[in-house]
């Protein structure tokens, strides 16, 4: 044990000649101006795991996460999805908001593959297929909404939209609170209706 800890030693020592000298091993960088630890991607936690992939960091070229009042999509911004800053989200950073929708299209894809799997079985699995595919759908609504803003997705909603709405709804509820397998399997009729 005493041969590890002069072994550590040593090796610190090295680090530090070597960071005096203007070695590789230096410290990094501090995050630029404006822009904290965690930001940068340099903090602990899944930001310094994610910190490499972000698309948006500063020094990229990105523009700024909040446009400035009055500019429009033609304003040069890379950020397609939105161009004000929503009022639900206003926290969350586009790389954040990516991430997330990421991981909600992932779920997505999950409710919908295991959905899949019970089509067979229809007949006698009826609610919990409904179920699946219901969370499915709510997951992909919800990588819509941190795409665009949910403020954006629900400001003008037509009556398509508000009739799935509504069978999502109600087939969760039926499915959840209920537990009726006849009203289940209407409020995913309705769903694939509208």
């Amino acid at each position: 044990m005493a041969d590890l800890g002069r072994q550590l030693q040593e090796y610190l020592a090295q680090s530090k000649a070597a960071a005096a000298a203007g070695g590789s091993s230096a410290a990094p960088a501090p995050p630029p101006a404006g822009c904290s630890q965690e930001e940068a991607g340099s903090g602990g936690g899944l930001g310094a795991w994610l910190g490499p992939l972000n698309p948006f960091q500063p020094g990229r070229g990105a523009p700024p996460a909040v446009a400035a009042p009055g500019s429009g999509p033609s304003s040069g911004s890379s950020w397609p999805w939105a161009t004000e800053a929503d009022p639900c989200l206003l926290g969350l950073s586009r790389w954040q908001r990516l991430a997330g929708s990421g991981l909600c299209l992932l779920l997505a894809a999950l409710c919908f593959g295991l959905a899949a799997l019970y089509a067979p079985l229809l007949l006698l699995r009826a609610r919990k297929f409904a179920l699946l595919w219901s969370l499915g759908s709510l997951c992909a609504l919800g990588a819509a909404a941190l795409l665009r803003g949910p403020a954006r997705l629900l400001r003008e909603p037509g009556r398509g939209s508000l009739l799935y709405l509504g069978a999502l709804g109600g087939t969760l509820y039926a499915a959840l609170g209920l537990r009726s397998t006849l009203l289940t399997a209407l409020g995913a009729a309705v769903q694939l209706g509208a």
